[in-house]
């Protein structure tokens, strides 16, 4: 009697912990996947937004330099393609008007002699007759980096899509980058075939005989004044790694579909951009996310099948066996799972910030860039926190430049980002905006505080050598402080400042001079 009431109430805890067990799987699963879910469509976007921020500064290679210095592009880009896993292309998509369009085709033999305008039309390559229709402008593939056997041949190339012109008209409009929806790589759909022993591009491949595996990302670059659009450095960026991103990224298969759709412009033909195989035929729960675009939004699915895993399996049949003993083993199971769990979105906090780091830094001196300095200044301005503004030029950098090549003048970037931090107290900011135009923020106002520190600064980058590769020549600064006034705003005290050193320029340069 006594055995069989000891096995009923082993056998009803037994049961009684197979029941709470398994609601606490079903539990932790779905809120895994909850957290999974948005952390994925985070982590996409963020790299997404990556590109962008990346090609952006390809941008601003354009936006910042001259066009006689345009034809170092390829050196620029190949460092932004590095930093970028899933970028493969860069492409410089130059203004042509009825105005400049003979000087622009003269201009581009020059590099390259076999060098002409054309488009894709009916399948066929359409070499360009001089008629700018409606639009009075092209955007004419210019440069492109890397300059693979595929890609030369794209040089040329305009697009007179309805999707193109729309994204151009949005950019015109927004002042913001775009993202197409997927698209065939041009350079997939050319080939080659031999007519009379010589090499020519002909058939376009329809979009059915190539894969999707695209993205491309326009960045416009405007004049100074904002008013007219020069060009577009557009990022090609292969879709497959952004797939197989999110596919790695995974907790263990805690989910074990995904499908993402696009919802933008052009997406209409083609909005499925990946899906799981066996999307259609798996049941379970399907959780949506939105990755929003400048210009357009990604649905991602994330979908988990109602069968258990096997593993729960083995659990819940382990405790049905063994009774109180499987039951602890279970709980150090689920501490396992909920540890493992931590662990892993710890490391993804980490991966975020390291992304973080590049978004807000330069690629060159990876001093902080022009997007953090506006974030801080504003923050400065809003709150009405007494700061003083420095801007900084490098003396004669241009000469630096054609004196000894543009490798030699990053050196002396780097030589400069390198010498002023060691000058700086803890909580100054120092940022490159761009060119050799660096600037720091201090809380610093005392004026004599201030002219100790710029002395220094002047002195100490005036007398420290820079070497690179057998040339060494010594740099000087050009410095302008303006301090903050209450009434200040953004605009007003960086024209403070600039005046400054402009004053300093006419002083005769390596000096400073300081505005209240």
């Amino acid at each position: 009697m006594v055995p069989l009431l000891a096995s009923s109430i082993v056998l009803c805890i037994t049961v009684s912990l197979v029941v709470v067990i398994n609601k606490i799987q079903d539990t932790n699963q779905n809120a895994v996947l909850e957290s999974a879910a948005s952390r994925q469509a985070d982590l996409l976007r963020d790299q997404i937004n990556s590109d962008i921020n990346f090609i952006g500064s390809a941008a601003n290679f354009f936006q910042s330099s001259t066009p006689a210095n345009w034809v170092n592009f390829d050196r620029f880009a190949k460092e932004v393609i590095k930093n970028s896993d899933s970028l493969i292309s860069l492409q410089w998509l130059e203004r042509v008007t009825p105005d400049n369009v003979e000087q622009y085709v003269e201009k581009q033999k020059y590099s390259y002699p076999d060098f002409h305008i054309y488009t894709i039309s009916n399948k066929k390559e359409q070499s360009f007759n001089g008629h700018f229709g409606a639009t009075n402008v092209l955007y004419v593939v210019s440069d492109i980096y890397p300059l693979s056997h595929h890609n030369l041949d794209i040089l040329g190339f305009y697009s007179l899509s309805t999707r193109t012109q729309l994204y151009i008209h949005n950019i015109n409009t927004t002042r913001k980058p775009n993202v197409s929806d997927s698209v065939t790589i041009l350079a997939d759909t050319l080939e080659s075939i031999k007519v009379n022993g010589e090499m020519k591009k002909v058939t376009y491949l329809a979009h059915s005989d190539k894969e999707k595996r695209g993205l491309l990302i326009y960045y416009p670059v405007f004049t100074h004044d904002t008013k007219n659009m020069k060009g577009i450095v557009v990022g090609v960026v292969d879709l497959t790694v952004y797939m197989n991103s999110i596919i790695h990224r995974s907790l263990n298969g805690v989910y074990s579909q995904i499908k993402i759709i696009d919802t933008g412009l052009g997406s209409t033909d083609s909005p499925v951009m990946y899906k799981s195989k066996g999307w259609d035929s798996a049941k379970g729960i399907t959780l949506v996310r939105k990755v929003t675009l400048p210009n357009r939004v990604w649905l991602v699915e994330f979908k988990q099948s109602n069968a258990k895993k096997e593993q729960d399996m083995w659990v819940l049949v382990g405790i049905a066996l063994a009774g109180f003993i499987i039951a602890i083993l279970v709980y150090y199971i689920v501490s396992f799972q909920r540890g493992e769990k931590e662990r892993i979105e710890a490391q993804l906090k980490i991966k975020t910030k390291e992304l973080q780091f590049l978004v807000e830094r330069d690629v060159l001196t990876k001093l902080r860039n022009r997007r953090s300095f506006n974030q801080y200044i504003d923050k400065l301005i809003t709150t009405k926190h007494a700061f003083t503004l420095i801007g900084i030029d490098v003396d004669k950098f241009k000469t630096i430049n054609d004196e000894f090549g543009h490798v030699f003048g990053d050196q002396a970037l780097i030589h400069v980002a390198q010498i002023i931090p060691t000058l700086l107290q803890s909580d100054d900011k120092f940022y490159r905006l761009g060119g050799d135009e660096f600037c720091i923020i201090t809380k610093n106002i005392e004026t004599a505080h201030l002219e100790q520190m710029l002395a220094a600064m002047c002195l100490k980058v005036n007398q420290t050598i820079l070497q690179y590769k057998g040339h060494e020549t010594y740099c000087s600064l050009s410095i302008g402080a303006a301090i903050w006034r209450e009434e200040d705003d953004v605009e007003t005290i960086m024209t403070r400042s600039d005046n400054a050193l402009y004053e300093s320029k006419k002083k005769g340069r390596n000096c400073f001079s300081i505005l209240h």
